[in-house]
């Protein structure tokens, strides 16, 4: 068969299915993001990319991009996530990775792919393996198996449909306690923030960093900071502390999401400070969201530039609080100043409720 009509077949594969999670991400990388995470650009593989990319609602518009790129100082209408960059190409890179992590499979999981087992699986780099892959956890899940660290699924499953999905502020399932979810959040912002003030390298286990989220999801694993967040792309190594923060922003953009959390209206009395620099508190969290039995079209609808505009009316907003985080990276704080600040941000209603589909996102039975 010859690649045109080969591409043709894709595009005919995905046109009319949709999956959506996060915040939507271009589907397109920086020129420098690619360089960094070795994604190569061959006519094939952009066009195989962009075939694939229209059967999916996770990638298509440039929101987490924008968002860290106003983190970063742009101001603006002009702010859309393409034609203005300031964030760093590798904490881009680390954004990208929440909705995007690389990682392998075994042949017998490749089977009736299109997967080369023998190489590191990303969108970027496999897109139409990605797609595959991500259409089957998506059944899969739907029929009720559990993706997590005992079940040896991919990252791909887990942070989308698993045991994973604090990394979008989600929780993992239906009926998980606010309070566990949100403990899951804080750890994995204290892994990382170790990883951007020094504590944790690119050799440092898993296994041993010492909280609860981390040991149960990657304790068994054997990896290293390096395995988890730059297999496949060593020229991103150097870089893995702006890689952490990227990952950190990404899980702080999605609470402020409709479709992920459910906030109360910030009270202008409430307060969250940093380092002595204050900021109004967010509203607190009723409720955190699971993915899996919601209603996807209507999770991405939450996730559009519009509805983002729409957040950046208040105050505060997603913004704000980034760049209070940034200013702390910059500085060099240490975990003990910014945890009190990331408590705050994720601080939960007296009556926070246990994880719901959410009543304005749920699946209707036809």
């Amino acid at each position: 068969m010859n690649r045109p009509i080969r591409m043709l077949m894709l595009v005919a594969l995905v046109v009319g299915s949709t999956v959506a999670q996060g915040h939507k991400l271009a589907p397109k990388a920086t020129a420098e993001e690619r360089r960094i995470t070795d994604v190569r650009g061959s006519w094939l593989l952009t066009l195989e990319r962009s075939a694939t990319m229209w059967g999916l609602e996770v990638f298509g518009e440039p929101v987490h991009e924008e968002e860290t790129d106003r983190i970063y100082g742009c101001d603006g209408s002009l702010c859309d996530g393409e034609s203005v960059l300031r964030a760093p190409a590798a904490v881009l890179a680390g954004v990208r990775w929440n909705d995007d992590p690389p990682f392998r499979i075994s042949s017998g999981e490749g089977r009736n792919t299109s997967c080369k087992v023998t190489q590191t699986i990303r969108f970027q780099t496999q897109p139409r393996c990605w797609y595959q892959l991500f259409s089957d956890a998506e059944g899969r899940s739907e029929s009720g198996e559990v993706f997590d660290a005992g079940s040896g699924a991919a990252l791909l499953y887990r942070s989308h449909f698993g045991d994973l999905q604090f990394l979008h502020a989600m929780a993992s399932a239906n009926d998980v306690s606010a309070s566990d979810t949100r403990r899951q959040i804080v750890d994995w912002a204290e892994f990382n923030w170790r990883i951007m003030y020094g504590d944790y390298d690119l050799g440092t286990r898993l296994s041993s960093v010492d909280n609860d989220t981390m040991r149960t999801r990657f304790g068994r694993s054997g990896w290293t900071v390096q395995d988890l967040y730059t297999l496949g792309s060593p020229a991103l190594r150097p870089h893995i502390r702006d890689v952490a923060f990227g990952s950190l922003l990404h899980m702080l953009q999605d609470s402020f999401a409709a479709g992920h959390v459910d906030r109360a209206s910030p009270l202008s009395a409430n307060t969250c400070s940093i380092a002595g620099n204050s900021i109004q508190a967010p509203g607190v969290v009723n409720e955190f969201h699971a993915y899996n039995q919601q209603d996807h079209g209507l999770h991405s609808e939450a996730d559009t530039r519009g509805a983002l505009q729409e957040h950046l009316q208040e105050v505060p907003d997603v913004v704000d609080v980034g760049r209070h985080l940034l200013r702390a990276y910059k500085d060099g704080r240490s975990w003990e100043d910014v945890q009190p600040f990331v408590e705050c941000i994720f601080a939960l209603s007296d009556d926070a409720r246990a994880s719901s589909p959410g009543a304005q996102f749920a699946l209707v039975a036809e």
